[in-house]
């Protein structure tokens, strides 16, 4: 870019000069030959500094995600460039993140076992920043005159930050979404208009349902959608130093109370919109097209059926909003290849018409997101956007700190063999131990 700006400053200062001297020069040629002579060796040397560099290297990804959600972004980028060889080492042989494997994860992480991308999202961005082991993001922003932070949700980088880095390009980032159960609500006598719902309403309208019903009631169908939930609020305490008060513990209570109400059942996936006659709520299904929802028109997500509610945006104890995600993808500080890298990622969440498969469906570009949205209403295709640039905060998720923490909560809430003053101590010194260590 610099080439070209000088080359273009040479540029005009040759058309002035011979505007200035005009008339024949001293070989007889007219000052307008000379100029037309001069702008054409100008323009092709411009020409010639634009044209990009062919993409080569390798590059290489860890995910601890059972499938290569990437596989089609993959394809198409090294299709575009053909120099490029991209390969995935997914998590094959354990289907869940267990403690053991999540430990095993993170010390590849930290030793940088020749990975140029990484999926990054159910590790302690915190302690991987501090100690280094990831690209700051924004310094390859920066220096890339072709990337325009205007393009995307800013809320999503700037919520995503540590410290003033970037360490991870975050991807679904759709809001949190829930349907309530318009028949169990009305049992009740509960009319909700509301587009948005935080814990404390949805514990209290489980409370009431549940006892208008006369019968056991589930909160939801899924646990996936209320451990994600939980743990979000779990962050707000532990980043506001809230572990040992008053208000975590009472919060633990409800949580517990909330999560034996929860019943783990096979999902349904006939491609229709419903709820269960003994749940209270389900986690939206919202899928955008490229990721088909089958016969359930997307725009019913947002307008409801006969059984259930719209779409109704869930909202933080404390009023935060965050995305539905745990997905992201940072480059290890170790990789020789960041500028390539930094490529890859930016291929993958720009506007280009990839493969719109689950890895980038949600993407923090606006342009990919006005194309993927395209098959909503525009009311809907509004709400949408202002869900996504309502999202005010954004908490990687941390497993080997969840498991850190398991056995106290089970110890005070289910086996009752700790006080509330113990275990309140006991989970302090744990996350400072953890965060500190």
């Amino acid at each position: 870019m610099l080439k070209k700006a000088i080359t273009t400053i040479l540029l005009m200062c040759v058309l002035l000069l011979m505007a200035c001297r005009g008339g024949e020069n001293e070989k007889g040629e007219s000052a307008s030959e000379e100029m037309a002579e001069s702008t054409t060796y100008m323009e092709a040397e411009t020409l010639e500094e634009s044209e990009p560099e062919e993409l080569t290297g390798e590059l290489r990804i860890m995910t601890w995600l059972p499938s290569n959600n990437l596989q089609y972004v993959i394809e198409d980028f090294m299709q575009e460039h053909p120099g490029v060889t991209v390969t995935v080492e997914t998590n094959q042989v354990e289907k869940v993140a267990s403690a053991e494997y999540m430990e095993k994860y993170t010390t590849r992480i930290m030793t940088g076992e020749g990975f140029d991308i990484i999926e990054s999202g159910l590790v302690n961005m915190e302690k991987c920043v501090r100690q280094g082991l990831f690209a700051d993001l924004y310094e390859l922003m920066n220096a890339d005159m072709d990337f325009h932070r205007e393009d995307y949700f800013s809320c999503i980088f700037e919520r995503a930050e540590v410290d003033g880095e970037l360490p991870a390009f975050i991807y679904n980032v759709k809001p949190i979404y829930f349907h309530l159960n318009k028949k169990l609500l009305a049992k009740a006598g509960i009319e909700y208009t509301k587009d948005t719902i935080n814990f404390q309403e949805l514990y209290d309208i489980y409370e009431k349902v549940r006892e208008a019903a006369g019968e056991r009631i589930f909160l939801t169908d899924a646990g996936y959608g209320y451990e994600g939930m939980s743990d979000y609020e779990n962050g707000y305490f532990i980043r506001n130093n809230l572990i040992d008060t008053d208000e975590f513990e009472e919060y633990l209570r409800m949580r517990h109370k909330l999560y034996s109400t929860v019943e783990n059942r096979v999902p349904w996936i006939d491609g229709t919109m419903k709820i269960e006659s003994d749940v209270l709520c389900c986690q939206s299904e919202l899928k955008l097209p490229g990721n088909s929802v089958g016969d359930t028109d997307i725009n019913d997500m947002f307008t409801g059926t006969e059984d259930m509610t719209g779409a109704i945006a869930y909202e933080s104890m404390h009023g935060e909003r965050y995305p539905s995600a745990m997905a992201a993808l940072s480059i290890s500080s170790f990789s020789e290849n960041k500028e390539l890298a930094w490529e890859f990622i930016k291929y993958v969440f720009s506007d280009k018409d990839t493969s719109l498969n689950h890895s980038s469906l949600f993407s923090p570009n606006k342009g990919k997101m006005e194309k993927v949205s395209e098959e909503l209403t525009p009311e809907n295709r509004e709400k949408l956007f202002r869900d996504i640039e309502a999202i005010n905060t954004f908490k990687y998720a941390d497993s080997n700190l969840y498991y850190n923490l398991e056995s106290v909560y089970e110890d005070y809430l289910v086996n009752d063999s700790i006080t509330s003053e113990e275990c309140r101590k006991e989970l302090a010194s744990r996350v400072y131990l953890y965060m500190n260590e």
